[in-house]
């Protein structure tokens, strides 16, 4: 599958600057970082996470400058298990007014590029990166986290990332339709500054939420500072961005 990967991804880019397409620069370029995703972003077992960074450090800087270059403007929406996507996903828009069509989604799907809906575009990661510790969250509880209530899939996630020493502590309060939440930063947390969604860590997060609302999820404000990062996410409404 990962060999696949990296063939059709080197044609795609291949084919798209031999040809000055940049939709298939764009689409061969999420193929790799597909593949990394897959096969180096997120440890195959549960290893020291201090040491698996160390590892991977420059996969890192690799990721972010391909979305840097990708130029993504919206904000991250973390997608919830759904007949389309069996573990979900995180959509990262093109532009900052945009449409999230979720049957234009599929396992499959990597760019989306429709020049006839515009507002369509961006990037779909995956499976999501974090997924192998959202399913570490339910198997440390021992059942499904879905349509779990707020308080106990934040205490879920707490204990279990504050055992595995990814996190210093999480804070959150839900209010006027809003979720305010404050991750202390330890260690183990990677710099990943403004490209926090490629962050297995903060992703398995939100894709938790997502999950235990059965709903979309959409990060409306980041702030950081030293010691926390600090997030708002909100349901996502069709028809308000």
């Amino acid at each position: 599958m990962g060999s696949f990967t990296v063939l059709l991804s080197t044609f795609i880019l291949y084919y798209g600057i031999t040809n000055s397409i940049i939709s298939f620069i764009n689409l061969g370029i999420a193929g790799f970082f597909i593949f990394i995703i897959l096969n180096t972003l997120i440890p195959q077992k549960m290893i020291d996470y201090s040491v698996h960074e160390a590892l991977n450090a420059s996969n890192n800087e690799f990721l972010k400058k391909i979305f840097e270059s990708l130029n993504l403007c919206g904000k991250p929406i973390y997608l919830p298990p759904y007949e389309n996507l069996e573990n979900g996903g995180i959509f990262i828009p093109s532009s900052k007014k945009f449409t999230l069509n979720l049957s234009a989604f599929t396992e499959n799907s990597i760019f989306l590029a429709n020049k006839n809906a515009s507002s369509e575009m961006g990037v779909l990661i995956n499976p999501p990166n974090g997924l192998r510790l959202l399913k570490k969250f339910e198997e440390n509880l021992g059942e499904n986290i879905l349509k779990m209530d707020t308080n106990t899939v934040f205490s879920v996630i707490q204990s279990a990332l504050s055992s595995m020493d990814l996190i210093a502590d999480i804070d959150f309060e839900e209010k006027n339709g809003k979720i305010s939440v404050k991750i202390y930063k330890n260690k183990e947390i990677e710099v990943f500054e403004e490209f926090y969604y490629l962050s297995p860590i903060i992703s398995s997060i939100f894709l938790a939420l997502s999950k235990s609302m059965n709903v979309p999820v959409i990060i409306e404000e980041f702030l950081e500072s030293d010691e926390y990062m600090e997030f708002t996410a909100a349901k996502y409404k069709l028809g308000e961005y």
